[in-house]
Order: C-alpha cells, then sequence, then structure tokens
C-alpha cells in the first residue's frame, strides 16, 4: 500500500458531478470546482429546492459523486469538507462504489458537519474502505431554501 496522500486532485484524474448545480452553471458553481485546492474563492454550489417541495428531504437528496478513475481503487482514510457557513447540509451520508456507481454501500461513520466556515475533518474508520467512487448525499441545509456550497472538498488516504 502507498503512503496516505490527497486523493481527491483533478490532477490525479479525479472528476465530480452533482446532481444540482446553480443556475446550471457549471463553470463558477460546478462540482470540480470544489476539488480545485489552487483557487481559494471556487467552489460547488447546489441549487434551491425545486418549488412545490417544503425541504429538500421532500426532493430527494442532493448528491456529490468523486469518481477516483476507472482504474485507480483507493482506501479513504478521511474526508475534509468546508461548508460555506448559513449553506451547509444537516446530514451527510457517504456511500462508496467498487464497481463503477453501479453498487453502492453505506458508509457506517455518520458524517456530521457543524453550520461553520472552516475546513472539518471527518475521520473513516469503516473496515473496508476500498473504492473506486465516493458519493455524499445532503439531506436538509441550514439555508432557507435549502441549498449547500462547498468551497473544498479533499479525501485522502492510499492508492491501492
Amino acid at each position: 500500500m502507498s503512503k496516505r496522500q490527497l486523493l481527491s486532485s483533478p490532477s490525479l484524474g479525479t472528476t465530480a458531478r452533482a446532481s444540482s448545480v446553480l443556475k446550471r452553471n457549471t463553470k463558477l458553481y460546478g462540482p470540480m470546482n470544489a476539488l480545485d485546492t489552487t483557487d481559494e474563492v471556487s467552489c460547488w454550489n447546489s441549487d434551491a429546492v425545486p418549488s412545490g417541495t417544503s425541504s429538500s428531504s421532500d426532493a430527494g437528496p442532493i448528491t456529490f459523486t468523486i469518481h477516483f478513475g476507472p482504474n485507480r481503487t483507493v482506501e479513504i482514510d478521511e474526508i475534509r469538507i468546508q461548508f460555506q457557513g448559513g449553506f451547509v447540509a444537516e446530514e451527510c451520508t457517504a456511500c462508496l462504489s467498487r464497481g463503477g456507481g453501479e453498487d453502492w454501500e453505506e458508509m457506517e461513520e455518520p458524517i456530521e458537519p457543524e453550520d461553520v466556515n472552516h475546513m472539518q475533518t471527518f475521520a473513516i474508520a469503516d473496515a473496508d474502505r476500498t473504492c473506486n467512487m465516493l458519493r455524499l448525499s445532503f439531506e436538509g441545509s441550514s439555508d432557507f431554501y435549502g441549498r449547500v456550497t462547498i468551497y473544498k472538498l479533499e479525501v485522502w488516504g492510499s492508492e491501492l
């Protein structure tokens, strides 16, 4: 097993997609912006909850999926997320896929973000943390309109 490193770097071939992007403007608010560690002001921003629903729970979760690459298997040690305070997910579930996104296994370790601006670290202690994709599902938001904003999302661990 190789040494611990930043696994979510786009320079390693990692890509990201999200079920919601503010005003569908992927250049300004797309999910790849959250993986960019060189730009301090770029971010991923979900759109508001669709009209006719009272919360993001009614509309289903907002998902953020990281693909580490088709021929790349990793073991995750921790997830670091920097939300914008006031736009923080109330509940977050992490799921791993070892088969390219066909089958997802929910991680045992809960991710419970606080409504703050600083980087938050979530250690992953599950017995099997190997995957080639990670999906974060966000339910609810501290924002009245149900939006979630992430300035930085880092996944740390080892290449296998």
